[in-house]
């Protein structure tokens, strides 16, 4: 049986843009052309997805989303919102009343799908089970994946690729449709959507759908205190599955070796009750006693370097650890880092070439 999608748009031409390219695909379409019959419609024919025009006659887009949302016979629904940029600002943005994603007019039939089809294909699907990096290969070599409930450290010297890593981590968790914090005294939430976008890591989306939170951390103002007001922080997102802390090398400075251990112990506490963390350290940020111990307390360590192989500088990634992969681990992997693609890993004949 075909899958149902309710279009509730009252442009004509729009209407039948979507509904061609929709059948074309062999679904079943159903319209509406204002906000109360789109609702009516909704609880009668029980569509898969709903794809709801901001601006509509009548009830407004929003005010339509949270009917939606609050009805049980309605709440299971998944809804793509379409608006004009000029919308933006006008969009509710909460949990229990957003849509599952957005779409910008003006847009053509490549752009509709690669926004429709992901909401039909994952729609009943369970969620992943592991920090994934969107990268089959990379996550093959990671041992399947991180489970989820893992404490991650992903260390390395600067420049070596740990915050791309991190980025990728990032971006794959949000299309497995996880919820993250990122507190961050690399960028600012500008700089890092930016940043990700350089590396087709598109979060724009995720940000406005509130699935993404993201903190800059100003280590300066804090001072010895960085810490416990970090782990505090962590501790209020008790509506993220993941956080990532990048990096913390800034906020260890004037940290003694207890405290930055109490951090991770606390941050081992949130693990244990279903959080995944991922913390990424400059490997000369922190003394190699301490750094022994926190790779032990941890239940994945990535490490990456950058080596000369001949006349090239190459990155690596070793994964020496992944407690609970599905696969073995202690993979070591060459890459580079292509603007516009991200972790592209390097095969070893052309590593030795």
């Amino acid at each position: 049986m075909p899958k149902k999608i309710l279009v509730i748009e009252s442009d004509r031409q729009l209407v039948q843009l979507m509904r061609d390219s929709l059948e074309e695909q062999e679904y079943s379409v159903v319209v509406a052309t204002d906000s109360n019959s789109g609702l009516q419609k909704a609880v009668k024919e029980q569509p898969n997805l709903v794809i709801l025009d901001f601006n509509l006659p009548g009830l407004s887009g929003n005010e339509v989303c949270r009917r939606l949302r609050k009805d049980p016979a309605t709440d299971h629904q998944r809804i793509l919102m379409i608006a004009d940029e000029s919308h933006l600002t006008d969009l509710v943005i909460g949990e229990g009343e957003s849509p599952d994603d957005f779409l910008i007019k003006p847009f053509d039939t490549v752009e509709f799908t690669t926004k429709a089809k992901p909401l039909l294909d994952s729609e009943g699907n369970e969620e992943s089970k592991v920090v994934s990096t969107g990268n089959s290969e990379l996550d093959g070599r990671m041992g399947g994946g991180i489970p989820l409930g893992s404490l991650t450290l992903i260390e390395g010297a600067s420049g070596a690729g740990k915050s791309v890593l991190a980025q990728q981590m990032m971006h794959g968790s949000l299309e497995d449709n996880h919820k993250l914090a990122v507190f961050s005294s690399e960028n600012t939430v500008k700089s890092l959507v930016k940043q990700m976008r350089s590396l087709n890591l598109d979060v724009m989306d995720h940000l406005l759908l509130g699935r993404m939170r993201v903190y800059p951390i100003e280590t300066s103002g804090l001072g010895k205190g960085t810490l416990s007001v970090l782990s505090q922080a962590m501790r209020r997102e008790s509506d993220r599955q993941m956080i990532f802390v990048d990096s913390l090398t800034a906020s260890v400075t004037n940290a003694s070796d207890r405290e930055v251990l109490g951090f991770f112990e606390e941050a081992k506490r949130l693990c244990n009750n279903g959080k995944t963390v991922v913390i990424i350290v400059h490997t000369h940020g922190l003394n190699n006693e301490l750094l022994i111990r926190l790779r032990s307390l941890c239940d994945a360590h990535l490490q990456l370097r950058t080596e000369e192989v001949g006349q090239k500088l190459i990155k690596t990634l070793e994964v020496t650890k992944v407690r609970g992969a599905d696969k073995a681990t202690g993979n070591i992997v060459s890459f580079e880092v292509e603007p516009g693609w991200g972790m592209r890993i390097i095969p070893v004949n052309k590593v030795n070439g």
